[in-house]
């Protein structure tokens, strides 16, 4: 009767999956429990992905012709306006007499020098600021002039530039001739730059020179800065804002060149586009799904070496202690005498 009532207890006509997935242990109880909060979080953050869109950078050919744009500056200048003279010159050979444009206004003082800083942090604007300061405007005023006699001059206005490798120099009057070459020490071009871009005029935008001032104690020294700019287009839920930033570098001289500020310039042939972009439907969802079984299989697989190593180490029947019992069946629910009596 033994016999049988053990192989009654043993038949089972159906299958089952091993015994190894069926118990139940306290570590796999707190396995589980991590997978799945680990895995909600990464549902979150992926849904959430999903409705912010992410950032998308790229670089293309510039294909757009554009023959000109404009050059916003603002620059104080520690010399009189009636000693200064500006003019841009391009490899065109063209020449523009940008004080016919440009206002010079002189001033007593030079700006709250607090407002400036020497080297300035570079900083990537993150394209929400950079909509959020997308707010145009332009000088009303071009060609005047105020006060040449104070010891500052405020040069300000906007130029229109052809398209091409070109230079903007801030000198004494009589460029080049013998009689500025022989008296230096009536003109210092320390100065601040409060403004210096490329296109439309965005006050709001951070440019690399914006707010930096240059000082030097010599009267006879050259501040002349090199600039490779590249067209940018930023777009944002039908949003476009064609507009323009460049790399800066700066070098100085004393008595080996002619004196002033010498802004050299080059366009790039390439073109930057910062865009919000967000995945398909489709794509999401089958991102997720495949985040979702591929973090589960994983965790299964983890959770199996570690057993196996704690098995090696503490030996099965420490592992065994926490684990339900597998009686509870049918048939265990009947004591022996029950049973032979069936």
């Amino acid at each position: 009767m033994d016999s049988k009532h053990h192989i009654l207890r043993s038949f089972d006509a159906f299958p089952k999956v091993p015994p190894s997935n069926q118990v139940r242990t306290t570590r796999g109880s707190i396995s589980s429990i991590f997978t799945y909060v680990f895995l909600f979080f990464l549902i979150w953050v992926e849904i959430g992905g999903y409705i912010d869109g992410f950032i998308d950078y790229q670089f293309s050919v510039d294909d757009v012709i554009r023959t000109n744009l404009f050059l916003n500056m603002d620059i104080t200048v520690a010399s009189p306006c009636k000693s200064l003279q500006v003019d841009v010159r391009d490899s065109t050979a063209d020449r523009m007499l940008a004080e016919e444009k440009l206002n010079f206004q002189g001033l007593p003082n030079a700006m709250p020098w607090e407002m400036y800083q020497k080297t300035k942090e570079v900083v990537s604007p993150k394209l929400e600021d950079i909509l959020a300061n997308s707010l145009g405007a332009k000088f009303v005023i071009e060609g005047q002039r105020q006060n040449d006699d104070l010891p500052y001059c405020r040069i300000f206005g906007t130029l229109p530039v052809n398209r091409v490798r070109g230079s903007l120099y801030i000198t004494g009057k009589g460029f080049g001739s013998t009689f500025l070459r022989s008296q230096p020490q009536t003109l210092n071009f320390t100065h601040q730059i409060t403004e210096f871009s490329f296109g439309d005029f965005y006050p709001f935008f951070d440019n690399p020179l914006d707010m930096t001032y240059q000082v030097t104690e010599e009267n006879a020294h050259t501040f002349q800065y090199k600039l490779s700019v590249i067209p940018t287009q930023y777009e944002k839920l039908g949003v476009d804002i064609d507009t323009t930033q460049y790399a800066m570098s700066l070098y100085e001289s004393s008595r080996k060149y002619v004196s002033g500020i010498f802004v050299q310039y080059d366009f790039e042939p390439i073109k930057m586009i910062v865009a919000e972009r967000r995945l398909s439907f489709w794509h999401f969802l089958i991102k997720l799904v495949t985040i979702i079984g591929g973090i589960w299989i994983v965790c299964k697989w983890c959770y199996r070496v570690l057993e196996k190593l704690l098995s090696i180490a503490l030996g099965k029947d420490v592992l065994r202690r926490g684990e339900e019992k597998k009686e509870g069946g049918l048939l265990d629910s009947l004591d022996e005498e029950t049973f032979e009596k069936i």
